[in-house]
């Protein structure tokens, strides 16, 4: 809601005291009546003053529960409206002469005056509330026909009842009147209709009221494309539909399979088979510098090549088996000192708890990316492992992981200014972010990896 709209309500909700002050001055007139008079009916005085005791109870019950919609100056204006038409017919039967001679017509007008203004109050906080459903109705139906979704809903006999703009453009409809009536098979070929009554079996039988899937939609002109779908049961029958034409990713997630393919296998080979031959020129040649760079780009891009492989596999992997993160710690601290031995690890664990397998891979690049940043003549890198909640904290002695790869960590995106974290510091980021866990990475270039706690 906008500043605006929260200042309309607010001052809505502060004059709701109008309607109890009403009921207050009506029934203080009521009494003052009777007091003025000597031993009054106890019927007439029941007649007159339970109207203003009910539109005082009411305008108290008003004020407390402020209901929705209800905006209190218009109730209170509603409750004058009522009850300047009673009083008016008052008038008119005075005139008129329909009370009769002996009629007493100045408790008849505050008894009167009282009922009117309590029907005109709940007339008004009904009135005020249809209102309110309706303006919000049509701004949830804006909204809807504004969104960039495609939405629509599905009676229960599977006709199509609304359509947004989206839904009508990502059909290729003229727009999303020609879609109302419409069978919902129509959007979609044979083997994603069979897949979709399965799914409103399962809605019919009480087993779901949500679903989302990817399926293979149909456009008017017959043409098919990928579509990512949610399907909500409605409480009164029928579904929602949230579509969205997801065919450019598609399109990039096969072009990045394909790249990928290329990468570990045509270029993995292809390396192998250099590295293999600057070898061969090393052990003829003897130290060379030229070949040791050769050597060493070699080994870096097959390293690369390796770190995606493994990123895929562990991506790929929804349901990972856990490990202790002592045992993690402990292990790839042991395999980082091998890697480099002349980097001090030191370890403290202090934990029992288990964590997803896959953040394995995430701790290994870790503390390969901070030893390599170590500073001086005795770099040391310090790994300390919680249980409560699962954490791994890193950091090396100087300045750490150089703050513009360590970007990378928190998932911002490089420029072409801004490179050279590789594919490690990265592998990090989305291990981590995949099995639910996040990082932490302070000014001094220590990083703290907390594992989600649901997974333990």
């Amino acid at each position: 809601m906008s500043r605006a709209a929260d200042r309309l309500a607010d001052a809505g909700g502060a004059r709701a005291w109008l309607v109890p002050a009403l009921g207050v001055l009506l029934l203080g007139a009521a009494v003052a009546h009777f007091l003025g008079h000597a031993g009054p009916r106890a019927d007439v005085a029941a007649a007159t003053l339970l109207p203003a005791v009910a539109l005082l109870g009411y305008g108290g019950w008003f004020w407390a529960r402020r209901p929705r919609g209800a905006r209190g100056d218009a109730v209170f204006a509603w409750a004058i409206g009522g009850a300047g038409l009673v009083l008016a017919l008052d008038l008119w039967a005075i005139l008129v002469d329909a009370y009769g001679a002996t009629a007493a017509v100045d408790h008849i007008f505050i008894q009167h005056t009282t009922v009117g203004a309590l029907g005109g109050a709940i007339a008004g906080t009904y009135s005020q509330r249809d209102r309110w459903r309706a303006r919000s109705h049509v701004r949830l139906r804006r909204a809807l026909d504004a969104a960039m979704d495609g939405i629509a809903v599905v009676d229960d006999d599977g006709t199509v009842s609304y359509a947004n703009d989206a839904f009508a453009d990502a059909r290729g409809a003229d727009g999303p009147g020609a879609l109302v009536g419409e069978q919902w098979q129509a959007a979609y070929p044979d083997e994603t209709r069979t897949r979709f009554a399965a799914v409103l079996a399962e809605f019919e039988a009480g087993d779901r009221d949500r679903w989302h899937g990817t399926v293979t939609a149909r456009r008017i002109d017959g043409h098919t494309y990928p579509q990512d779908i949610s399907v909500t049961a409605l409480d009164d029958g029928g579904y929602v539909w949230v579509c969205r034409d997801v065919t450019g990713r598609a399109e990039r997630d096969q072009r990045l399979r394909v790249l990928n393919r290329v990468l570990r296998h045509n270029v993995r080979n292809s390396l192998n088979v250099v590295l293999g031959r600057a070898r061969r020129l090393t052990d003829r040649l003897g130290d060379d510098e030229d070949v040791e760079s050769i050597e060493e780009a070699a080994e870096e891009l097959l390293s690369v090549s390796e770190k995606a492989r493994q990123l895929e596999r562990s991506l790929d992997s929804e349901d990972a088996p856990t490990d202790p993160l002592a045992d993690v710690v402990a292990q790839e601290a042991e395999h980082a000192s091998e890697q480099y031995p002349d980097v001090a690890f030191d370890v403290t664990v202090d934990c029992e708890t288990a964590v997803d397998r896959r953040l394995r891979l995430a701790v290994r690049e870790l503390l390969e990316s901070t030893a390599e940043h170590a500073d001086g003549d005795a770099a040391s890198v310090s790994i300390v492992a919680r249980a409560e909640p699962p954490t791994v904290r890193v950091a090396a002695d100087g300045s750490g992981i150089p703050e513009h790869e360590r970007r990378a960590l928190e998932g911002v995106e490089e420029t072409s200014l801004e490179h050279g974290s590789g594919v490690g510091l990265w592998l990090v980021y989305w291990v981590v972010s995949h099995a639910g866990g996040d990082l932490d990475v302070r000014d001094d270039g220590t990083v703290v990896l907390r594992a989600d706690a649901g997974k333990n």
